[in-house]
């Protein structure tokens, strides 16, 4: 994924309702991946490490909210939603 050049890739943090439907979306910048990608284990997808977080669904469990927070203080966590970060790559 590093190596395209005519893609980008976009990040959302998603508050996923019961439905299992996205009910909260949040659209996260380079730089506050860079911010908090160290917060998530990132050896999960097949290929080895998610530098960009972008092969998987990474899991923003209730413990894992305030460390998310304190590096992009911006973003808000609503009651009652499971939270995920991924990336997806986007072409232009």
């Amino acid at each position: 994924m590093n190596n395209m050049t005519h893609d980008r890739l976009i990040w959302e943090l998603t508050g996923w309702g019961a439905d299992e439907k996205p009910a909260h979306v949040t659209e996260l910048s380079r730089e506050e991946i860079i911010r908090i990608r160290d917060l998530f284990d990132r050896r999960m997808p097949p290929a080895g490490t998610d530098e960009w977080l972008a092969c998987a669904a990474y899991e923003v469990t209730p413990d894992l909210q305030p460390h998310v927070l304190a590096a992009v203080p911006r973003l808000e966590f609503k009651p009652g939603l499971d939270y995920s970060v991924e990336g997806s790559v986007h072409s232009e």
